[in-house]
């Protein structure tokens, strides 16, 4: 019986306790294929999305959606690190919007290594896990730049779908209120737009939203699950029960 423990120890003493990122797979050994979303497929109804956050405004903005829906691309720590705001990501996801990862620091994912990109979309998941016990089949790349080695990156680690936009208030680009809320008076209640802002611009949220609501009222708004119809599904693997604060929940 000793005999059989002490051939183990070899082995145990190879198994990490904790790893930041999975373990790099050979990119010629992923077979699943990440769909590229640009476009809602369901008449009638238009996704808003919001990139960058948690931030301070989101309860006013959770407040000024009401029973609209929305989805959240969330970064880990860009304008405030996603354990401060965890009781707003549970609030998002109460309400029914969907939270997808915008990855960890926001970096331009096409300049990145193979490890690193595994680090960047893991620490996602593992505070949406902790915070929520959901791990995401979601996320949209920062500034929308990405590669083959980011799409297979994605896939190893059970993505399903890249979300890009059809439409670009170009708040983050510093464009005025005025031409942000434009990019909704164009849209003219056409159906299948997915629509990008971010809710860490205090006149996206304070401005240009209400006036999206009041000039696409005709369309319903919706996650980006739902308005891709038959090709939608439910955006996150279970992985646990919601967790609470410890002294992991840092960044």
């Amino acid at each position: 019986m000793f005999a059989s423990l002490i051939a183990l120890l070899p082995l145990l003493a190879l198994t990490p306790t904790l790893t930041l990122a999975a373990p790099a797979i050979p990119a010629t050994l992923s077979k699943r294929a990440v769909g590229t979303v640009r476009n809602c497929n369901t008449q009638g109804q238009i996704a808003i999305t919001f990139d960058d956050g948690p931030f301070q405004y989101d309860n006013d903005l959770l407040n000024t959606l009401g029973d609209n829906k929305a989805t959240f691309f969330v970064n880990g720590q860009n304008y405030g690190c996603i354990y401060d705001y965890a009781d707003d990501l549970k609030r998002m996801s109460a309400a029914g919007h969907t939270i997808g990862s915008h990855t960890w620091s926001h970096k331009d994912l096409t300049t990145l290594s193979w490890d690193q990109l595994h680090d960047e979309f893991y620490r996602v998941e593992d505070a949406m896990t902790k915070i929520l016990g959901l791990k995401p089949k979601y996320f949209r790349p920062p500034y929308g730049k990405y590669n083959d080695q980011v799409l297979q990156v994605a896939a190893q680690r059970g993505y399903t779908k890249m979300i890009l936009w059809s439409d670009d208030t170009q708040d983050a680009s510093g464009a005025p209120v005025w031409q942000s809320k434009q990019t909704y008076d164009n849209i003219n209640g056409q159906s299948g737009r997915i629509v990008l802002n971010h809710n860490v611009i205090p006149g996206t949220v304070y401005d240009v939203v209400p006036h999206a609501l009041s000039v696409t009222g005709s369309l319903q708004k919706v996650s980006i699950d739902t308005c891709l119809g038959s090709e939608g599904e439910w955006p996150y693997y279970w992985v646990q029960n919601p967790g609470n604060r410890d002294g992991s929940w840092t960044c």
